[in-house]
Protein backbone atom coordinates (compact mmCIF):
# COMPACT_ATOMS: atom_id res chain seq x y z
CA UNK A 1 0.00 0.00 0.00
CA UNK A 2 1.46 3.55 -0.76
CA UNK A 3 1.29 6.14 2.24
CA UNK A 4 0.20 9.70 1.83
CA UNK A 5 3.50 10.85 2.39
CA UNK A 6 5.03 8.64 -0.79
CA UNK A 7 1.82 10.04 -2.80
CA UNK A 8 2.61 13.80 -1.85
CA UNK A 9 6.48 13.28 -3.04
CA UNK A 10 5.41 11.48 -6.37
CA UNK A 11 3.13 14.42 -7.31
CA UNK A 12 5.71 16.39 -6.49
CA UNK A 13 8.16 14.97 -8.71
CA UNK A 14 5.56 14.69 -11.48
CA UNK A 15 4.88 18.46 -11.50
CA UNK A 16 8.41 19.46 -10.58
CA UNK A 17 9.29 16.97 -14.44
CA UNK A 18 6.42 18.72 -15.99
CA UNK A 19 8.18 22.05 -15.52
CA UNK A 20 11.94 21.26 -15.84
CA UNK A 21 10.78 20.00 -19.32
CA UNK A 22 8.47 22.60 -20.50
CA UNK A 23 11.42 24.08 -23.05
CA UNK A 24 11.86 20.40 -24.31
CA UNK A 25 8.29 20.02 -24.88
CA UNK A 26 7.75 23.47 -26.55
CA UNK A 27 10.92 22.66 -29.08
CA UNK A 28 9.58 19.09 -29.81
CA UNK A 29 6.06 20.90 -30.63
CA UNK A 30 7.85 23.28 -32.91
CA UNK A 31 9.43 20.82 -34.88
CA UNK A 32 6.20 18.69 -35.30
CA UNK A 33 4.18 21.64 -36.49
CA UNK A 34 7.25 22.21 -39.27
CA UNK A 35 5.57 18.79 -40.51
CA UNK A 36 1.96 19.42 -40.43
CA UNK A 37 0.36 20.79 -43.12
CA UNK A 38 -0.48 24.42 -43.22
CA UNK A 39 -4.33 25.47 -42.70
CA UNK A 40 -5.56 27.61 -46.02
CA UNK A 41 -4.30 31.83 -45.37
CA UNK A 42 -3.30 31.05 -41.94
CA UNK A 43 -7.06 31.17 -40.48
CA UNK A 44 -8.62 29.20 -37.27
CA UNK A 45 -11.90 27.40 -37.26
CA UNK A 46 -15.54 29.46 -37.47
CA UNK A 47 -17.37 29.72 -34.08
CA UNK A 48 -21.01 28.66 -34.64
CA UNK A 49 -23.05 29.48 -31.71
CA UNK A 50 -26.39 27.12 -31.51
CA UNK A 51 -29.25 27.86 -30.08
CA UNK A 52 -31.55 25.71 -27.93
CA UNK A 53 -34.77 25.19 -30.07
CA UNK A 54 -38.08 24.79 -27.88
CA UNK A 55 -38.17 21.25 -28.37
CA UNK A 56 -34.66 21.07 -26.34
CA UNK A 57 -32.40 20.32 -29.44
CA UNK A 58 -29.92 22.62 -30.56
CA UNK A 59 -29.64 24.56 -33.72
CA UNK A 60 -29.55 28.29 -35.96
CA UNK A 61 -33.38 28.81 -35.93
CA UNK A 62 -32.93 31.76 -37.81
CA UNK A 63 -31.50 30.59 -40.88
CA UNK A 64 -33.26 27.62 -41.02
CA UNK A 65 -36.46 28.96 -40.82
CA UNK A 66 -37.23 26.44 -37.71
Amino acid sequence: MIGTGELLLLAGLVLLLYWALGPLRRWLEARIARYLPRRAGGRRGTVVVLERRKDGTFGREGRDGG
